[in-house]
């Protein structure tokens, strides 16, 4: 057992687990706030990341009863420690597969960077689990430190810790960063005929780059909390962590489908042509022959888009 050495090291525990406490119900809003505000859209767009959402749910009420809860022991705590840690890893693990995917659509498919992604992706989240594993297996717990608080307190926790989130940021970084390279790739080319397409594009450039702002902030506050911090607030930044992991992951594919089933009930009425020209005997005629310039290629979105337009024409 830890003794304390004064009363002000009591009371500056206190003041820690409260402040836990409140975090932790914090992020808990956050995350069903969001459940809430997007069921419909859900339900609409039958959204099936049904473990990045669903499951995040139940374990920040799991969070919460533990928590908040006045009967605990040492094994449980031990317990909830090693399954948190597991639900934080599945969660951002998530998260970051949902914007590799998005990324590879980006670069149309391109293999060599899928190869390259894949390979950091496994780097990044075996080091995290192995840091993790290595920290679990060191420290221990105590659930009544103080006397009539229970409250799980992680104990003779290794000043490496927070080297836990360096593999998840410098993973996440190297995602930001293609995206930044396509997006500047990508709108320095020409406009492009297909107005959709390149709206498509945009919506995943966009969210590539705003889930890595908010998720970076919060992993990085998270290793900033761990290095500084003392052994009482090491949860405080836990929660905001799956937290943002669990909301921008739904985000993601939720923005993505929306913006599918938009432009699937959208009527072409008008298509601007860059370099197109129109035949006028072929008009007269009740047809329209489409001459695209050769000189640049089509994404995988515009040849779509044109199959599209062919089908509907030929009915």
């Amino acid at each position: 057992m830890v003794a304390l050495s004064s009363l002000a090291d009591n009371v500056a525990l206190v003041r820690e687990i409260q402040q836990t406490r409140y975090a932790e119900f914090a992020s808990s809003i956050i995350i069903i706030y969001d459940y809430l505000t997007t069921l419909d859209k859900e339900i609409e767009l039958i959204c099936v990341s049904a473990v990045n959402r669903y499951y995040a749910l139940a374990s920040v009420i799991c969070n919460n009863y533990v928590l908040f809860s006045t009967h605990l022991s040492d094994s449980v705590c031990l317990r909830w420690f090693r399954w948190q840690a597991c639900t934080g890893l599945l969660v951002s693990t998530i998260a970051e597969i949902i914007l590799l995917l998005r990324l590879y659509a980006l670069y149309q498919l391109n293999r060599r960077v899928l190869f390259c992604m894949l390979s950091a992706f496994i780097v990044s989240v075996g080091a995290s689990a192995t840091i993790m594993g290595l920290v679990l297996v060191r420290v221990s717990t105590h659930s009544q430190l103080l006397p009539g608080i229970a409250f799980c307190l992680m104990l003779d926790v290794p000043s490496w810790f927070y080297t836990f989130w360096i593999p998840t940021l410098a993973f996440e970084s190297l995602l930001c960063g293609l995206a930044l390279i396509r997006a500047f790739g990508y709108f320095r080319a020409r406009p492009t005929m297909f107005q959709s397409g390149r709206y498509i594009i945009t919506i995943l450039i966009r969210d590539s780059v705003i889930y890595y702002l908010i998720v970076f902030a919060t992993y990085f506050a998270n290793l900033v909390i761990f290095l500084t911090g003392s052994p009482g607030v090491l949860e405080c930044g836990m929660g905001f962590a799956m937290a943002m992991s669990c909301v921008m992951g739904s985000r993601l594919c939720l923005n993505i489908r929306d913006v599918h089933y938009e432009l699937e009930d959208s009527t072409v009425s008008q298509v601007n042509l860059t370099g197109v020209s129109r035949s006028r005997n072929a008009v007269s005629h009740g047809t329209t022959n489409i001459t695209v310039n050769g000189s640049c290629a089509l994404t995988e979105y515009e040849l779509v888009e044109l199959r599209r337009m062919r089908a509907k024409r030929s009915v």
